[in-house]
């Protein structure tokens, strides 16, 4: 590929391969960390050995001098080989710090570790800004947004956690989400479907929490990954149940419990 090339190559690979290449890091992490390695660190890992290849036209991808297109069809279809480079690459640091972490941990008290406030992400900085997204989000958006907002989420695993989180438990929204995973629904129907029901949910955090919009995928990925996390033994929930169903209000309280944080209140 000639130099000449490069800046079409990049704005294909922002365009075309970014997103198999996120969804093939979010799967990485979480099949083989537990979804502790962070994916922004993967991606960008990715983005470094690209560039290198591209700058040294090298093996596998850039040695036959493709086009650029014929280069990105090739990280698309190799984005899982990727991502499972990414991982070994980060893999050796990413545990000893997490080792590191848990002895830390080990070391300390109980009242000392209820006392931590544990950051789930470093854009979300308090469990407010969590729980008043998730809520903002139950409320603002129609019972169609929520429906299509979580039928069309990326990883199909997810689906029914994140219509849990956002209240979508009606019949018919299990019928999409059933029809849209058993891939009775066009390819191309779904990613729209996905673009719009995101743009809207942005649209309301933005315009009403003045939370960031790039924290929307953050928020939702932080709830449902948490919505099955177990509470350390002893530590409370609390506060009262709500109007809302058992099923949906068990999913948004999890989703806002912090690992190491005290919430407070009674037991339900």
């Amino acid at each position: 590929m000639s130099p000449q090339d490069h800046d079409q190559f990049w704005q294909l690979y922002e365009r075309k391969a970014r997103q198999p290449i996120e969804r093939a890091c979010l799967y990485a992490s979480r099949t083989k960390t537990d979804s502790t390695m962070d994916i922004a660190d993967m991606v960008a890992w990715i983005d470094t050995r690209i560039w290198t290849m591209l700058e040294k036209s090298a093996w596998p991808t850039f040695h036959d001098d493709p086009t650029p297109e014929q280069a990105i069809d090739r990280i698309i279809k190799h984005s899982s080989t990727l991502a499972r480079w990414a991982y070994l690459g980060l893999c050796r640091s990413h545990f000893r710090r997490l080792e590191n972490r848990a002895n830390y941990m080990g070391g300390m008290s109980r009242a000392q570790r209820l006392s931590m406030a544990c950051s789930v992400d470093a854009k979300i900085e308090k469990r407010e800004e969590l729980d008043s997204a998730i809520a903002l989000l139950r409320k603002s958006l129609t019972a169609n947004e929520k429906q299509k907002l979580a039928a069309s989420w990326i990883d199909k695993a997810d689906r029914s956690r994140v219509a849990l989180v956002l209240g979508a438990t009606r019949k018919e929204d299990d019928r999409l989400i059933t029809k849209v995973s058993g891939q009775a629904m066009n390819e191309n129907a779904v990613q729209q479907m996905r673009s719009r029901a995101r743009r809207r949910a942005q649209e309301v955090l933005n315009a009403a929490s003045k939370l960031p919009v790039f924290l929307f995928a953050g928020i939702l990925i932080v709830a449902v990954g948490l919505s099955s996390a177990p509470v350390e033994a002893g530590e409370q929930s609390g506060g009262r149940r709500g109007m809302t169903s058992p099923a949906v209000q068990d999913a948004v309280v999890q989703s806002a419990i912090i690992p190491g944080e005290q919430s407070g209140g009674r037991k339900p």
